[in-house]
């Protein structure tokens, strides 16, 4: 078994080029929406936003449909021209028309706490490269990783390995039962998951599993 380590570790690793992680990047997006925002609240024990924060009513933080968790948002108020920045962190409204929903804190800021809803213009401040997740689940984090299968062939795996990395992935490799060798990819961001995977297809692997993946700060 020492032998068969050695055979993998001078293979996989000691041949390939390490590719280096991708670290994480923010920016400003041109993005806007128009509609009505509104705020909520929940039960004073503080239950768990879909991020899997608690909910503070206090934080300028607030629920949209889509974002990714961890954006930043500015919330230009119509009706008073005030603004405010929150953290999207949940999941909401659903109610139509309405585009997102406001902490209390926040809905005081931009003075809409009394009037319940106001018709709003959104902007994005930041958008972080890795939306920020308590959990570990597909579509959670924004990235995933990708098991190809396990092998019993270690030149075979070697070959996956090098192609995979030339393709521009991040293959990676374990040792499982002391015998056979599990090839993944890891890392793949939401916007390339659907194109990995046809890539993946067309090299003979169209079933694979997909598993949700934690970004190592």
């Amino acid at each position: 078994m020492k032998t068969f380590r050695l055979v993998v570790l001078v293979l996989i690793y000691g041949l390939c080029t390490l590719a280096l992680l991708p670290s994480a990047e923010s920016g400003v997006s041109p993005w806007y929406e128009e509609g009505i925002a509104s705020w909520y609240t929940s039960d004073p024990d503080g239950p768990l936003t879909a991020n899997g924060e608690r909910f503070d009513p206090n934080a300028l933080s607030a629920a949209h449909k889509s974002l990714p968790f961890g954006t930043v948002v500015r919330v230009h108020d119509k009706s008073t021209g005030l603004q405010v920045d929150v953290r999207i962190n949940d999941r909401g409204p659903y109610v139509d028309g309405r585009i997102i929903d406001l902490t209390p804190a926040a809905a005081r800021v931009i003075q809409m706490y009394e009037r319940g809803i106001s018709p709003v213009t959104l902007e994005i401040v930041y958008e972080p490269k890795v939306p920020e997740s308590q959990y570990n689940r597909p579509g959670d984090t924004g990235w995933y990783k990708i098991q190809l299968g396990a092998f019993s062939n270690t030149r075979r795996v070697y070959e996956l390995y090098s192609k995979l990395h030339d393709l521009g992935f991040k293959p990676a490799v374990e040792i499982i039962d002391e015998r056979l060798l599990r090839l993944s990819i890891r890392w793949i961001p939401e916007d390339e998951k659907d194109a990995s995977l046809k890539i993946l297809s067309s090299l003979g692997f169209p079933d694979v599993l997909l598993r949700g993946e934690e970004f190592p700060y």
